[in-house]
């Protein structure tokens, strides 16, 4: 059985098999969005009553061996009754101690992160220090820019810098050795223990908020560069957008919705964004979000690891598995945010799906499609046995899916309680089948008969094949987009002006129809240009030469004794 006990600076300030360390109150709010909270109360008896110091005293709440809760009280106060309550702040919130100074950063999105940190476990005391965990937040190119001209707190500078625009949680995590920072895009736990209608399920709230929801969406990306009068390179306040990647168009939207509620516009920001083909999959991304509202669920439970259970509990950041029939609730889904009272367990609930999450929407629709699919097999034998006869004239790479079938005719009878499985293993062998073509076909080296031979195994196959043609199509022009707009970013054509150099770098060069110039900081330095050479600053290392082979050379040679000689030399013979 796991029990749930606190301890102040280490001390045992709460048991629950000890009288003489009871409290009143001790109730844990997790926000996977947010910084966690605890209220705890202790009557005027308590022995340990002062032992807690706000803002100095750690306070660490464990469940068996595991931490469910440390770090600090906020505040205290009492009641006619002397009852003291002290409202407490998880350890994320030692990231707000910390100031990052003014900075100018470059290189990967791991990295900044690591910058952040550093600055902040230098500046603060061991127990307030993290070190860096798990980082499954990606940018398209691993390649970021931010600057900041003035101080900013370490936790305010990860959420400007990092959260706001890159997406994703931040999850501390208690180990032997310390505390641990993640930066997830998305959850990586799954709840050992599931919520079930008639089990442990005992109150449903749903809610559906369409006042977010968005049909139309235009992107803006970072600001632009030019130049200015003198030659040097300056932020203008134009940004970059989608319109040379978007058939003119500076905006994405959705037809569905807009038939079904018409146009409703936003805009959104990124400013670390320098490319339009990766502006226009970010806005593509974002806006597949904010067309489908936002829908939570509220769920009141009973943990069950609260009643003596030996299983793990349900908390925040984690996917759980939950399932009532009569509220059309059936799938995984992220819990969000949970409040849990350790005196009373009758009265805890968590929330699935909040702020935007769409895993509900999501989860629903599979489990609605799974089900059209149990009524349309059922009962369809006749059908299903043409589509194996179809399949037996298919090539070989279709024989998976053909025996995937036979394994669904040959136990029909359990289909309905098996169907997820067998949808499960269908998707697989497809992905297998398109592998197969996939790795056949762009082994080949002319792009003219690896068109002639999809199209001849159009011909001989299912129309699976074809929409996995397409995707593979697909993929290719985005990896063509991609390694686009990464030779955009060294060489650029601007007119019969051809640009070299990264963007943004002092030093480039510039080859046009009649000179080869070299710039730095925008001012241009030296030029190749009517047989001539012209340089604002040059240094020789040994001699200068003058003259030619038919007439000969005069020779400016220093001495080592500081002085420079000019010899002359006579033609070659």
């Amino acid at each position: 059985m796991s029990i749930f006990r606190i301890f102040v600076d280490g001390q045992l300030f709460y048991h629950p098999q000890l009288s003489q360390l009871a409290i009143t109150e001790a109730k844990l709010s997790e926000d996977a969005e947010n910084i966690d909270s605890l209220t705890l109360s202790a009557p005027f008896n308590h022995p340990y009553l002062n032992s807690i110091r706000p803002m100095a005293s750690t306070i660490v709440c464990k469940k068996g061996d595991a931490t469910v809760f440390e770090g600090r009280a906020l505040s205290d106060g009492s009641d006619f009754y002397n009852t003291h309550t002290w409202t407490c702040e998880s350890a994320l919130a030692y990231l707000k101690d910390s100031q990052q100074p003014p900075f100018s950063y470059k290189g990967t999105l791991k990295g900044l992160l690591e910058y952040f940190l550093s600055v902040h476990n230098k500046a603060v005391e061991e127990k307030k220090r993290f070190k860096l965990g798990n980082i499954t937040v990606t940018d398209n190119n691993d390649y970021i820019s931010y600057s900041n001209s003035e101080y900013s707190c370490t936790l305010e500078a990860i959420k400007s810098k990092l959260i706001n625009t890159h997406g994703g949680y931040l999850m501390v995590r208690y180990t032997d050795t310390g505390k641990v920072l993640d930066y997830l895009a998305e959850f990586n736990e799954h709840s050992i223990q599931s919520v079930e209608y008639g089990k442990n399920l005992l109150d449903v709230k749903i809610s559906r908020d369409h006042t977010e929801r968005i049909t139309a969406l235009i992107p803006l990306g970072a600001k632009k560069k030019t130049t200015d009068e003198e030659g040097n390179e300056v932020e203008s306040n134009e940004r970059v957008d989608i319109t040379s990647v978007n058939d003119g168009q500076n905006y994405v939207y959705d037809e569905v919705a807009v038939k079904e509620i018409g146009w409703i516009w936003t805009t959104e920001v990124w400013d670390d964004v320098t490319l339009p083909g990766n502006l226009l999959r970010k806005a593509k991304s974002c806006l597949a979000e904010l067309i489908a509202g936002i829908t939570s669920m509220e769920l009141t439970i009973v943990d069950e690891s609260d009643t003596g259970a030996d299983i793990g509990s349900i908390h925040s950041r984690q996917f759980v598995d939950c399932l009532s029939s009569p509220h059309g609730i059936d799938g995984r889904y992220a819990c969000m945010s949970k409040t849990v009272d350790y005196l009373n367990p009758s009265g805890n609930t968590i929330t699935i799906g909040a702020s935007g999450i769409k895993l509900t929407s999501i989860s629903a629709k599979q489990n609605e499609n799974i089900t059209e699919l149990t009524d349309d097999l059922i009962g369809k034998t006749a059908e299903i046995q043409s589509a194996i006869a179809k399949a037996d004239a298919a090539e070989t790479t279709a024989k998976d899916a053909k025996e995937a079938t036979d394994t669904v005719i040959d136990d029909i009878t359990a289909l309905q309680e098996s169907v997820r499985e067998c949808y499960s293993e269908i998707s697989k062998t497809s992905e297998e089948i398109s592998l197969t073509v996939r790795e056949e076909y762009i082994s080949r080296s002319e792009m003219a008969t690896i068109q002639q031979d999809f199209q001849s195994t159009i011909t001989q196959n299912s129309s699976e094949i074809r929409m996995d043609f397409s995707a593979v199509t697909d993929e290719l022009k985005d990896n063509i987009a991609t390694n686009q707009e990464l030779l955009e970013e060294y060489i650029r054509f601007k007119g019969a002006l051809i640009e070299l150099g990264k963007v943004g770098n002092a030093f480039t060069a510039e080859l046009s129809n009649n000179e080869l110039a070299f710039k730095e900081n925008g001012q241009k330095i030296a030029y190749i240009s009517n047989n001539s050479l012209v340089i604002t600053n040059a240094e020789i290392r040994n001699k200068l030469s003058l003259g030619n082979e038919n007439r000969g050379w005069f020779d400016f040679i220093p001495r080592n004794n500081g002085n420079l000689s000019i010899k002359w030399r006579g033609p070659a013979s």
